[in-house]
């Protein structure tokens, strides 16, 4: 039995020794490079809010309307009044005038949710209730901002 330079017995020659740390070696490449997979940007993931645009869009065809398209500034609108809900803990529509006025459109509509962490679980809930859907079908609409922020979501769209 051989002992090491901190005087413990090794069942190990020089030569075993130099096998397990080329084999070590190999083992800790190979795993760096199969990581690296993994951290590769595939692309952009679908959020929430294009989700649920997309469900809304394919309700609106279903019932002969046009879709309608994300914009940038009313998704910026949805997004202030969604942190406002998130901070305030509480589902409103508070202010709807002011953001309707800012938007310097004749018609806008807002629908609202809370607590649905799916997109598709939101649409179902906005699609079964009578004024919500009714906004989503509004034919006059053509552009929507749509926000999540915690668990409050905005739909604000405007002709």
């Amino acid at each position: 039995m051989r002992k090491n330079k901190y005087n413990m017995a090794t069942g190990h020659t020089g030569v075993e020794a130099k096998y397990y740390s080329v084999f070590c070696g190999i083992i800790i490449a190979i795993t760096f490079v199969f990581s690296l997979s993994y951290a590769i940007d595939n692309g952009p993931s679908i959020t929430y809010e294009q989700k649920l645009l997309s469900y809304i869009n394919q309700h609106r065809i279903k019932n002969g309307l046009a879709q309608i398209s994300f914009d940038i500034t009313l998704g910026e609108t949805a997004k202030i009044h969604s942190q406002y809900m998130s901070n305030k803990n509480e589902l409103n529509h508070a202010n709807f005038g002011d953001r309707f006025r800012q938007s310097r459109r004749s018609l806008c509509v807002e629908n609202i949710g809370w607590n649905y962490m799916k997109p598709e679980a939101q649409f179902k809930a906005w699609k079964n209730s009578i004024g919500h859907n009714k906004n989503m079908l509004n034919e006059q609409i053509k552009r929507a901002g749509i926000s999540k922020v915690g668990s409050y979501v905005t739909f604000f769209a405007c002709d």
